[in-house]
């Protein structure tokens, strides 16, 4: 005989999980071995025609061949008769469970966390194609309703989801599901209830808080699942417990969501089981204050602390003190991006002024007023051992969007609206928090193993990095590019290094390691480089940040943390670093989201000052969004039209403006650019008026082995010439482009006019190949450029000077001339061989004469 089991308590979801599995073993018998709750056994009572079922007491032992076991893995948990066949040696037996299992799984297991047992065997019956009636799909879908909370339970998947699709599409009923989801709570659960909402406290346990209570019952009372999510609604509770002492056995009801303590390590000390969101125990005879005692002192055991403000807080802090003037404090508003700093005397925070406040001050010519006028110095703060939960608390109370944090009286860290959401929720620019860390952590065996796959010399060097670090006692991070493209598993270039220390004092004994490379000091910035003879380098510079003191100016530098290092950089995905020190060796730190932006596909800046500091920028957007075939970010590129439209990149010097645009030219991808900054208007915006750019996608494939001045010259082919003469006045071009544009011009104005072959061939000769070939591209040339290529083919010429010499010609121009009209002739035809060459020569020599 085979036999369907589930664990004593039958729900919902083990009864649907029974029924599927009967199902998928048609010739099965399904058992029942305990008290279902009071709604499983009322569905029971009304379908005793279309489910058939024996009580454990009907069954024979020795009868039993092969048991299928459904949420739960233990056969202990099913009753004296799943203990009694658990003795059966060799006994068949295959299993279904969604609950937390710590072996090897076993032939036969199939154990998975899904939110409901029932979604494994409704993903087992789809895929067997075999049909349900009505009646099961509703039944099997009330069972993953049940145990997912409607689909809203933390533990649900995406798996539950599909599988609820699955019974829906197979006439599940959802007013049937809805009539028995919304089951009213009998008299003797309603005393049960208000007994664990009277006797119940939330207590806290290292700052974990979690709702304990008790109650108890003469009689069993079903449904307590039901009662602990009435609890748990009702408390506001993230982690709840209910201990309920009826019919001589105590019953333990383990809940957590969200940020909640995980449940089912807890009750398996009372020989429970469960999953992380939701467990039960139940104890024989037990005393209900010792269980309860027990079980504070395993919940202390194992609470770890909630995320504190100081997980969460940005730090340091840019301050002010009340003597600094507000035409400063705007700078450093502006600067940093900040909508308000905090100010401080002798560390002791005394007030906060506000940009809005600063901003007011100014327009009534206030600027060289002291800030102690003007500041709030009722400043609500918040400790920095405060939980999440509070910090929610004060700013919802005090309609606060930035808490200064505090720490005995001196402030130590700022803690944002964006900081808390960004934690409950991800968010769009995400901070480190302890949470971001162990991400960190997590990922570093992927990070070692893109290490792992790069050069001999580049692992060489991250290696020498590494042990310096150790001898010199400092941090060091590779960050920026090398780091984005390691990430992306491109070809990666030259490597930048930051020093939370001295950089140059690192770079020094960091040469001792690298005797090949030469060292370079950059005093004024704090940098240092050490070049390869390969061509390659490397740059050390110190954590700093950059500010910039009008809108295209050249960074100034002040020392700084890691954070706000890359806090200076232009978008997330260049503001990464990963930790080279021996014990967080491979570790990322990603402070702004940038491996998030790099898996979306997204060119994301990280303030909203960022290309009026530095309008470069701008172009960096368009060439980084180009090369990856990223998207620019819905707030970047409104904040790029915003930046075009005031005339920012006009404070650009030529010099810089003409950098970054030929970097654009390198690149595989630059005709994808080019249309970018036509279409963006940044062109238009630079050069003052639209040109016949030519960026023509069509010869993209072409494109990929163009060198830069054909790029440049194909680009520039379509315009007219004063145009171009124009465009030059607003570039500063090297001298190698400016020529091969003059070049270009010339041969352009010529090839518009009739040119005879020999003409066109003379100036042909004084031309460079990329010159000739964006002009043959041309369709108006394309023929007579064919035409002169292939003539020259047919040259042949084997005379010089010295030949016409022994010829009896005497040195001056005429020798020039002579060679001229041999090359003609062979270029028309009149002349194939060498000694046609030598005659018509001879004729001319004569002439002359």
């Amino acid at each position: 005989m085979d036999i369907i089991l589930a664990h004593r308590q039958i729900d919902f979801d083990a009864l649907a999980s029974m029924v599927a599995a009967q199902k998928l073993y048609p010739n099965s018998v399904l058992v029942i071995d305990g008290k279902p709750n009071v709604y499983v056994q009322d569905f029971l009572a009304l379908s005793k025609d279309q489910l058939r079922f024996l009580k454990s007491q009907e069954v024979k032992i020795e009868e039993v061949s092969k048991v299928i076991l459904v949420d739960t893995h233990d056969l202990k948990r099913a009753g004296l008769l799943g203990e009694k066949v658990a003795q059966i040696p060799g006994l068949d037996i295959e299993i279904y469970d969604h609950h937390p299992y710590s072996g090897a799984l076993k032939p036969g297991m199939v154990v998975d966390l899904v939110g409901a047992c029932a979604t494994l065997l409704v993903e087992k019956l789809a895929g067997f194609g075999l049909p349900l009636s009505s009646f099961e799909a509703t039944l099997i879908a009330i069972g993953i309703y049940d145990d997912t909370g409607s689909l809203l339970f933390d533990s649900t998947t995406v798996r539950d989801v599909r599988a609820v699709a699955y019974l829906l599409d197979q006439g599940a009923n959802l007013g049937v599901i809805a009539e028995y989801l919304r089951k009213p709570l009998v008299e003797e659960q309603k005393e049960l209830l208000q007994q664990l909402l009277d006797q119940g406290q939330t207590e806290f346990f290292d700052g974990l808080p979690v709702y304990l209570s008790y109650a108890e019952s003469e009689e069993y009372v079903g449904g307590l699942a039901l009662l602990a999510h009435r609890v748990g609604e009702l408390e506001s509770a993230d982690t709840w417990f209910l201990l309920v002492k009826m019919d001589q056995r105590v019953y333990i009801v383990g809940r957590s969501r969200g940020r909640g303590l995980p449940v089912n390590p807890l009750v398996q000390i009372f020989g429970g089981a469960g999953h992380a969101r939701a467990a039960s125990a139940t104890i024989k005879d037990g005393d209900l204050s010792l269980i309860l005692k027990q079980l504070r002192s395993a919940i202390r055991s194992r609470a770890t602390r909630p995320h504190l403000v100081r997980d969460m807080m940005s730090y340091p802090v840019k301050t002010v003190t009340p003597e600094t003037r507000l035409a400063e404090v705007e700078k450093i508003l502006l600067r940093y991006g900040h909508t308000g700093v905090p100010v401080t005397e002798d560390q002791e925070l005394v007030g906060i002024i506000s940009r809005r406040d600063v901003d007011k001050a100014i327009r009534h010519g206030l600027q060289h007023a002291p800030v102690k006028g003007f500041m709030t110095r009722n400043v609500v703060t918040v400790e920095a051992e405060a939980t999440l939960d509070e910090v929610q608390r004060v700013m919802v109370q005090n309609d606060i969007g930035r808490l200064p944090v505090v720490q005995e009286g001196n402030l130590v860290g700022i803690v944002s609206r964006s900081d808390v959401l960004r934690l409950i929720h991800g968010g769009a620019v995400p901070i480190e928090t302890q949470l971001v860390r162990e991400r960190s952590i997590a990922m570093r065996q992927d990070i070692l193993d893109l290490i792992d796959r790069l050069s001999d010399g580049e692992r060489k060097i991250l290696e020498a990095v590494r042990d310096t670090a150790q001898d010199e006692g400092c941090s060091v991070y590779l960050v920026g590019g090398f780091v984005r493209d390691l990430l992306l598993s491109v070809p990666t270039q030259d490597l930048d290094f930051v020093v939370e220390g001295n950089g140059g004092q690192f770079a020094e004994a960091l040469i001792k390691q690298l005797p090949e490379g030469k060292l370079t000091q950059h005093v004024k910035f704090g940098t240092a480089q050490i070049s390869f003879p390969n061509g390659s380098h490397l740059d050390v510079a110190s954590t700093r940040v950059e500010y910039y003191s009008f809108p295209g100016a050249l960074p100034q530098v002040e020392e700084s943390c890691l954070r706000e290092d890359l806090f200076r950089r232009d978008f997330t995905i260049n503001s990464m670093a990963i930790c080279l020190n021996s014990d967080r060796f491979g570790e990322l730190v990603d402070y702004y989201g940038g491996k998030r932006d790099l898996q979306q596909g997204k060119i994301r800046f990280l303030h909203n000052l960022s290309f009026i500091e530095d309008p470069t920028r701008m172009l960096r957007a368009i060439r980084f969004a180009g090369r990856y075939r990223f998207k620019l970010a819905k707030e970047t590129l409104e904040a790029l039209y915003t930046a075009i439209d005031t005339g920012v990149l006009l404070k650009l010097s030529i010099e810089r403006f003409t950098e970054e645009l030929l970097l654009i030219y390198k690149e595989e991808n630059y005709l994808i650019m080019g249309q970018k900054l036509i279409r963006s208007g940044l062109f238009r915006a630079w050069f003052g008026e639209d040109y016949t750019w030519n960026f023509n996608l069509t010869d993209f494939k072409e494109s990929a082995n163009w060198q830069l001045t054909i790029k440049w010259l194909n680009s520039i082919s379509k315009m007219k010439s004063s145009d171009i003469e124009k465009l030059m006045n607003r570039l500063s071009l090297n001298r190698t482009l400016r020529d091969e544009t003059r070049l270009f011009l010339d041969l352009r104005e010529a090839l518009l006019k009739t040119v005879t072959l020999n003409e066109l061939d003379q100036l042909l000769i004084k031309t460079s190949q990329a010159v000739i070939w964006v002009l043959a591209r041309d369709e108006r040339f394309n023929q007579r450029i064919k035409d002169c290529l292939e003539a020259e083919q047919r040259i042949h010429m084997t005379l010089d000077g010295n030949a016409l010499l022994q010829m009896g010609l005497k040195q001056g121009p005429e020798i020039g001339k002579i060679l001229e009209q041999v090359r003609a002739a062979w270029l028309e035809g009149r002349i194939n061989t060498s000694e046609e060459e030598e005659k018509i020569a001879r004729q001319w020599i004569d002439s002359m004469r």
